[in-house]
C-alpha cells in the first residue's frame, strides 16, 4: 500500500516571499493565494483551497506546483481518476521533481492497478534516478501482494540511491524485526529513528527494537543464547583459511554474546549496559575490518559520553516508567545528551559510501 502521500510544501518557497512595493506581481499573489489554499486544505476546506489554486494557477502557469496541489485535493477527495487527468499535464513541467511521478503511481494504486503503478514509479525512475520515494511506493506495491523479496529489494534499492530518505528504512525494520534476521532490523531501525525523529513511526519503532532485544536474549544460571540472526558461510568461496571473511551476524553475535555474561535482566538500564559492552569489544577487534555507520555513530556517542542517555531516549516508549525513574536520577546528563544530539554537526550523516545496506 502506498504510504501516506507527503504534500509539497510551499514554506520554503514563501520564508523568500516579500512585497516590496504595493503593486505586488502575479508570482508573489499566486504564492500568497497558494499559501492560504494549503491552510484550507489541511483544515479539510477541499473545495475552496482547489478555487484558491486555481487562480494561483491563472496567476502563474509556469509553475507546476499549483497544479500538483490541484491534484493532491483530488486525491484528498478520492477522486483518483480526476487527479491523474491533471498530474498527467503536469509531467510535462520542465522543472518538477520525483513526487510527480509518486502521486500517479499512487493513484492507479489507490485504482487497484498495480502493474500501471509500477510502470508510473519506473518511468519516473529514469526522469529521476535518485529518487528514493519512488523505489519506496514500488516497493510498497510488493508489500501488498505479501511478494517480500521484491519490496526489500526495492527498499534497499532506494537506500542505495537515497542513503538519508528515511522510509525505506522504517519498513525495511519493519520486514526483517519479522524474519530471522532481526539483527538486520535493528540496525535498519535505529537508522531510521536517527533520520526521522520524534514522530509516531519512530516511537512504533522504538517499542519494536526494544521487544525485540528482550526476546531475542534468553539469560539463564547455566545457559545464556542470544537469537538476532543465522550464520550462514558458503564454503564454495573459500579456497584457503585467509579467504574466510564472517558475516556481520557472526562478528555481532561474538561480541554480543560475551555482552550478556555477567548480566541476569533485559531491561532499559541493562540494555545501556550490554550495548555499551558489545560496542567496546567490537571496536577493540573488528571495526576497521568490518566498518558499520550506525555502530560508529553510537562511538562518536560513547566518546562523548551520551550513550547511557541516547540508549534510555531510543527505547523508553515500552519502558516508560523504567525511564522516569532513570531520568529523576540523570536529568543533567540527558539534558546534555539532548543538547548534543539536536546540533547539527552532531546528526548522523549517511551518504553513498558508508550507506548500511545488508
Amino acid at each position: 500500500m502506498p504510504d501516506n502521500m507527503s504534500k509539497i510544501i510551499f514554506l520554503s518557497l514563501l520564508q523568500c516571499f516579500a512585497i516590496y512595493s504595493f503593486a505586488q506581481s502575479d508570482k508573489e499573489v499566486a504564492l500568497a493565494k497558494g499559501k492560504e489554499a494549503i491552510k484550507m486544505m489541511d483544515e479539510g476546506k477541499i473545495e475552496e483551497s482547489i478555487q484558491l489554486l486555481e487562480e494561483s494557477q491563472k496567476l502563474a502557469p509556469q509553475n507546476f506546483l499549483y497544479p500538483y496541489e490541484i491534484a493532491y485535493a483530488h486525491v484528498l477527495r478520492e477522486d483518483y481518476e480526476k487527479a491523474l487527468k491533471i498530474i498527467d499535464k503536469v509531467k510535462k513541467y520542465p522543472n518538477i521533481n520525483s513526487q510527480v511521478y509518486q502521486m500517479a503511481g499512487n493513484c492507479y494504486s489507490y485504482l487497484g492497478k498495480p502493474n500501471k503503478a509500477i510502470k508510473e514509479y519506473e518511468t519516473g525512475m529514469k526522469r529521476f534516478p535518485n529518487a528514493g520515494n519512488l523505489y519506496l511506493e514500488k516497493g510498497n506495491i510488493y508489500l501488498f501482494q505479501k511478494n517480500y523479496d521484491e519490496a526489500i529489494i526495492n527498499y534497499e534499492k532506494g537506500i542505495e540511491v537515497d542513503p538519508t530518505f528515511a522510509s525505506n528504512y522504517y519498513r525495511l525494520a519493519k520486514l526483517f524485526l519479522n524474519s530471522t534476521d532481526k539483527l538486520s532490523g535493528l540496525i535498519y531501525g535505529e537508522l531510521f529513528m536517527n533520520l526521522e525523529r520524534n514522530t509516531q513511526r519512530t516511537q512504533e519503532v522504538s517499542a519494536l527494537l526494544y521487544n525485540t532485544y528482550q526476546s531475542s536474549i534468553t539469560l539463564g544460571e547455566d545457559t545464556s543464547k542470544i537469537d538476532f540472526c543465522e550464520v550462514v558461510i558458503d564454503a564454495s568461496k573459500i579456497k584457503s583459511k585467509g579467504d574466510i571473511k564472517l558475516p556481520l551476524c557472526a562478528i555481532f553475535g561474538k561480541h554480543f554474546i560475551l555482552a550478556i555474561i555477567e548480566e541476569d535482566t533485559v531491561d532499559l538500564n541493562s540494555l545501556s549496559v550490554i550495548r555499551t559492552k558489545f560496542l567496546k569489544s567490537y571496536f577493540e577487534e573488528d571495526f576497521k575490518h568490518h566498518p558499520n555507520v550506525l555502530f560508529e555513530y553510537q562511538k562518536a556517542l560513547l566518546d562523548e559520553k551520551h550513550f547511557e542517555a541516547y540508549n534510555h531516549y531510543l527505547f523508553q516508549i515500552d519502558a516508560q516508567e523504567e525511564f522516569n525513574e532513570w531520568l529523576m536520577n540523570n536529568q543533567k546528563k540527558y539534558d546534555a545528551f539532548v543538547e548534543w544530539y539536536t546540533k547539527s554537526e552532531n546528526i548522523l550523516e549517511i551518504t553513498a559510501e558508508n550507506r548500511f545496506i545488508r
